[in-house]
């Protein structure tokens, strides 16, 4: 809703410049990797089905990073594996190999025995950390560079907790892994993984164990944290006030963090309290929901949603309602932000299915909603 004494946002997405590739594109990650000065612009790092590693910037030519004579690269991510201030690169391929890359040698190597799917840096609470990572038989797999920690088929979870109920065979591949700090029921914080495979559940991990499972209307194949629930929206969901909510005149955002779930159903899920609750439709499949936080946000303000699947189109949201939507050639399947022209705010990347990585940069801004109804 929108009144005479509410100001509005309104965001515009301009595309800075594309660039078509020779491969198929899997995976998008932005940063400087193995290199201690970080005060370049940074470079986007593209997997593709070619088993190469690319390099592109908009100042440079398409440079091939590393080669896995093969195998297509399914994920990346960039961290400090070594603690010595560069930026690691860890690389997952078709084969089940994950190898993890420190200043331009390889630091070592773990096969997973099947195709991986998902990789995530799994950080703790005393600043600890873990590679999180998922492949298509339905396990997940936890490892520190030369010590392997646990395992876990996430795959047998979710049959044990399947009903007869559930219609049709159910992919076992790991879908998404998000790494969250979320609050318990006592209002603690918690670090575990949030884990989602073939089946319409969402698992939460620690230290190897399936500690919780929650029922989804459908199979998620993306999930994202942030602060997307005001103390007004929040009243779509809950009726009584909740410890974390601020007081004060008018809407604020939360303090703890919400769980998106992007649905193949075409809805986007969000979990309160730790229950699961439609809270809008974008209308097509969805393949990968992604929060963003602009830096022209207020305190109070809530983060942005993107949400990318089965069109040709990029839909943005703000407090579940649409604040801008892109057109692009293909359907986009890699969304990703990061500062790729050293101007100090993020970009949109968005790596399309037919070959094109495209970036955008996004302009806001708040005006007076004049009139009373829906915005």
């Amino acid at each position: 809703m929108s009144c005479a004494n509410e100001k509005a946002w309104h965001f515009q997405f301009n595309k800075l410049w594309s660039s078509k590739l020779e491969d198929s594109i899997n995976c998008v990650v932005v940063g400087k990797p193995f290199l201690d000065d970080l005060s370049e612009e940074n470079d986007l790092l593209i997997g593709t089905t070619a088993g190469r590693v690319l390099i592109l910037n908009q100042t440079k030519p398409v440079e091939c990073l590393l080669e896995t004579k093969g195998a297509s690269i399914q994920a990346l991510q960039l961290y400090d594996l070594t603690g010595y201030g560069a930026t690691d690169l860890v690389v997952g391929d078709s084969g089940g190999v994950i190898t993890l890359f420190s200043r331009q040698q390889i630091l070592s190597k773990r096969d997973l025995g099947a195709s991986v799917t998902q990789i995530q840096i799994h950080k703790d609470l005393v600043s600890g950390y873990e590679i999180v990572a998922g492949d298509n038989s339905g396990t997940v797999t936890s490892f520190q560079q030369y010590d392997a920690l646990w395992k876990l088929n996430v795959a047998e979870e979710s049959a044990k907790l399947a009903t007869l109920g559930m219609k049709g065979r159910r992919s076992p591949f790991i879908r998404c892994i998000l790494s969250a700090t979320l609050t318990d029921c006592f209002g603690m914080e918690m670090s575990c993984l949030l884990v989602c495979d073939g089946y319409p559940f969402i698992h939460f991990i620690q230290d190897g164990e399936r500690i919780q499972s929650l029922r989804v209307p459908t199979v998620v194949r993306s999930i994202c944290a942030g602060h997307f629930l005001n103390t007004e929206t929040m009243k779509n969901f809950v009726t009584t006030p909740t410890k974390t909510q601020k007081t004060g005149n008018g809407a604020t955002k939360l303090d703890s963090c919400q769980v998106l779930l992007a649905g193949q159903d075409g809805y986007v899920y969000i979990m309160v309290n730790y229950e699961i609750y439609r809270w809008f439709k974008v209308g097509f499949c969805l393949n990968k929901v992604v929060g963003f936080r602009p830096r022209c946000l207020g305190d109070h303000d809530t983060d942005l949603v993107v949400c990318v699947g089965h069109s040709n189109t990029v839909h943005v949201y703000k407090d579940g309602q649409p604040v801008a939507t892109i057109e692009t050639s293909d359907w986009p399947h890699v969304v990703t932000f990061g500062d790729v022209n050293a101007d100090g705010q993020d970009e949109l990347i968005l790596g399309l299915l037919n070959q094109t990585i495209e970036v955008y940069q996004w302009n806001a801004v708040r005006s007076l909603a004049m009139d009373e109804g829906p915005s």
